[in-house]
C-alpha cells in the first residue's frame, strides 16, 4: 500500500498540477487573444494561487471530517472542467473564474494538504522522501505538458488546447471514483496501533495551540516568500525567453528540461534532509534557485547555452524541493487529529505568496516595460524565505 499510495498521489498531482503549471505556455497567446496586459493575464494563475494556498484549511477540515474520497473527485471535476470552460472564454474575467478559480479549487483538493496528511499516516522515516515523490507531479507535468501544449496552441491555438488538457483531466474519474478510500485513509496499521499505545499523542496539537507556535508562523512566512520568488517570475520565462530570440518551441523546451530536473532535486534534497541535514538542504536549495535566477537574468539570446544550461541546472534541481521540506516539517511538528487543518492554514502563506508574486510580477513588467524588477522582487523574497526554514530545520535537528 504505501508503494501504491505514492504512485496514486502522484498521479492525481500530475492531472492537476499539468493543467496549472503549464499556464507560462499560454501567456503570449492570451496576451494576444483578449489584448491584455502581462498583469492582467499573470493575475489569473495569481488568483488559482490563492485559491490554492487559503483553499488550503477547508481542505484539511473536510478531509479530517469526512475523507478524501469528496475531495479527490471534486478536485478532478474542478480541473478538467475548469480547463474545457476556458476554452470558451470571451473574456478575461471568465479566463479568472475558470483558470483561477476553478483550477485553483483543484490545486487545493488535489494538493499538498491531503497528501501530505494521507501519506503521514504510512510513513514516518522516510516521510520526507515520499513527499518529495509526490510534490515532484507538478514538474513532471511541466516537463511532459508544455511541450505538448504549445504544440497543440501551434497546431490548432490555445482553446483546442485546452480541450484537449480538460477531457485527458476528465478521464481519471471513474477509476478514482471506485477506489478503496475508506482503507486508505485508515493508514499503517503499525503506526495506528502505536498510537493506541500512547507511543504518539492520539490528538496531537490542536489548532489554538499551532497558532501560538512560533514555528507555525515561521513556516507559513516561508512558504509565502518562497512562493512569491519562484511565482514573482515563473509565469513569466517562457515569455522572457521569447523576447530574449528563442522561438516558442525552444522556450517550452527550456522550460520541459528545467521541469524534469525538479523531481531529481525534490527527492534528492528531502533525501538528504530525511538523514540529518536538513539546514543543509534548505540552504543549498536556496541558493540554487538565487543563482539560477542569476543566470536567467543574465541571458542575452539563444547563442548563451551555458547561461541557459545553468538556469535548468540551477533553477530546475531546486524549485520545488522547499514545498516537501516545510510539508515534512509541519506533518512531523504537528501530526495528529488536527495536522490536516494546521497544514491547511500554513498553505495559506503558500497561496497569499504565489498571487502576491504572480500579479506584482506581471504589473512591475508593465511598469518598467522589463524584467529587471521581477528578478530583484524574486531575489529579495528568496533570501526573507529562506532564514525562517533554516531556522526551523534546525531546530528540529536538535529534537
Amino acid at each position: 500500500m504505501p508503494v501504491g499510495l505514492v504512485a496514486l498521489c502522484f498521479s492525481l498531482g500530475f492531472a492537476v498540477r499539468g493543467v496549472s503549471e503549464s499556464f507560462g505556455v499560454f501567456v503570449p497567446s492570451l496576451e494576444a487573444g483578449f489584448a491584455a496586459d502581462r498583469a492582467a493575464i499573470t493575475g489569473i494563475y495569481g488568483l488559482s494561487m490563492l485559491c490554492a494556498g487559503f483553499g488550503g484549511p477547508l481542505v484539511g477540515l473536510v478531509l479530517d471530517r469526512t475523507g478524501p474520497r469528496t475531495l479527490i473527485m471534486a478536485g478532478i471535476v474542478c480541473a478538467g472542467g475548469g480547463a474545457l470552460l476556458a476554452s470558451r472564454a470571451q473574456t478575461v474575467w471568465q479566463l479568472y473564474a475558470t483558470l483561477g478559480f476553478g483550477i485553483g479549487v483543484a490545486s487545493a483538493a488535489l494538493g499538498s494538504v491531503v497528501f501530505a496528511a494521507l501519506l503521514g499516516r504510512w510513513f514516518t522515516a522516510r516521510l520526507g522522501t515520499a513527499l518529495a515523490v509526490v510534490w515532484s507531479a507538478s514538474s513532471v507535468g511541466v516537463m511532459l505538458v508544455s511541450p505538448v501544449a504549445q504544440a497543440l496552441i501551434a497546431a490548432q491555438g490555445w482553446r483546442f488546447a485546452y480541450v484537449c488538457m480538460g477531457l485527458g483531466v476528465l478521464a481519471l474519474a471513474f477509476p478514482a471514483a471506485i477506489l478503496p478510500w475508506r482503507r486508505i485513509a485508515a493508514g499503517d496499521p503499525a503506526i495506528a496501533a502505536a498510537h493506541r499505545k500512547g507511543q504518539a499523542l492520539p490528538a496531537g496539537p490542536t489548532i489554538a495551540m499551532a497558532l501560538r507556535d512560533p514555528p507555525f508562523w515561521a513556516l507559513t512566512f516561508a512558504f509565502a516568500m518562497t512562493s512569491a520568488s519562484v511565482f514573482g517570475i515563473a509565469p513569466q520565462i517562457n515569455a522572457y525567453l521569447i523576447e530574449t530570440g528563442l522561438t516558442p518551441a525552444a522556450a517550452a523546451r527550456v522550460w520541459a528540461l528545467n521541469a524534469m530536473l525538479t523531481p531529481i532535486g525534490m527527492i534528492g534534497f528531502n533525501w538528504l534532509a530525511d538523514r540529518g541535514g536538513r539546514v543543509l538542504g534548505a540552504v543549498t536549495a536556496y541558493a540554487g534557485t538565487g543563482l539560477g535566477l542569476v543566470a536567467l537574468w543574465s541571458l542575452r539570446g539563444p547563442d548563451d547555452i551555458w547561461l541557459i544550461a545553468a538556469f535548468i541546472l540551477l533553477f530546475g534541481g531546486t524549485m520545488g524541493s522547499r514545498g516537501p521540506m516545510i510539508s515534512t516539517l509541519a506533518t512531523l511538528r504537528y501530526r495528529g487529529a488536527h495536522v490536516g487543518r494546521i497544514y491547511g492554514l500554513i498553505t495559506c502563506g503558500m497561496g497569499a505568496g504565489g498571487a502576491l508574486g504572480a500579479w506584482l510580477g506581471g504589473l512591475v513588467h508593465d511598469l518598467s516595460g522589463g524584467y529587471r524588477g521581477c528578478f530583484i522582487l524574486s531575489l529579495i523574497a528568496l533570501v526573507l524565505a529562506a532564514v525562517p526554514l533554516a531556522f526551523e530545520a534546525r531546530a528540529r535537528e536538535r529534537m
